[in-house]
């Protein structure tokens, strides 16, 4: 709550100095033709900012985060189908998707395993499953093979689908 005070607050002050002391007297500037106008404004963009980058990536619960180096150990180790999400702590609609497969890994948990792999520290997995944005998710049966793949931000009803063709294979 503190950093969303601070962030509207800064992005205020920071809009009204351009708007107090920028180069538009005319008038004719929309986002910062007076120092109200600019700290409203900048208020706004304070409150984007806040919600698209700030924070932390959200610690799942019934997720496994893993590290390169232990994602053949875990694939093997597992048993049973595998729900694979590459995510950045920078992607917003990863933020958003987290706390949505969470809940699904809470429900099929005992059916499949899900683990994340941060693409950052995990590059040469994401080269090698050919991941060209986040989030993306990976569905591994059993025998080991990509079973299918969605990527960006998925509804919760796609995704149950897809648990549940896999959970059946």
């Amino acid at each position: 709550m503190i950093s969303l005070f601070a962030s509207v607050l800064l992005g205020g002050a920071f809009g009204a100095l351009l708007g107090r002391f920028g180069q538009c007297r005319s008038g004719g500037c929309p986002l910062t033709a007076n120092w109200k106008r600019g700290a409203v404004y900048g208020a706004l963009l304070g409150l984007v900012f806040h919600f698209t980058s700030s924070g932390s990536y959200p610690a799942p619960k019934n997720v496994k985060a893993i590290a390169e180096a232990d994602f053949d150990a875990e694939m093997t180790s597992a048993g049973k189908p595998v729900v694979v999400d590459f995510f950045a702590t920078w992607c917003g609609p990863c933020k958003i998707l987290a706390p949505r497969l969470d809940k699904l890994a809470g429900e099929y948990g005992d059916r499949i395993k899900f683990v994340s792999l941060n693409v950052d520290q995990s590059p040469a997995l994401a080269t090698k499953f050919k991941v060209e944005g986040v989030p993306t998710l990976l569905f591994i049966g059993r025998a080991g093979r990509v079973m299918d793949s969605i990527e960006g931000l998925a509804s919760a009803e796609v995704l149950r689908t897809k648990l549940q063709s896999l959970a059946g294979s």
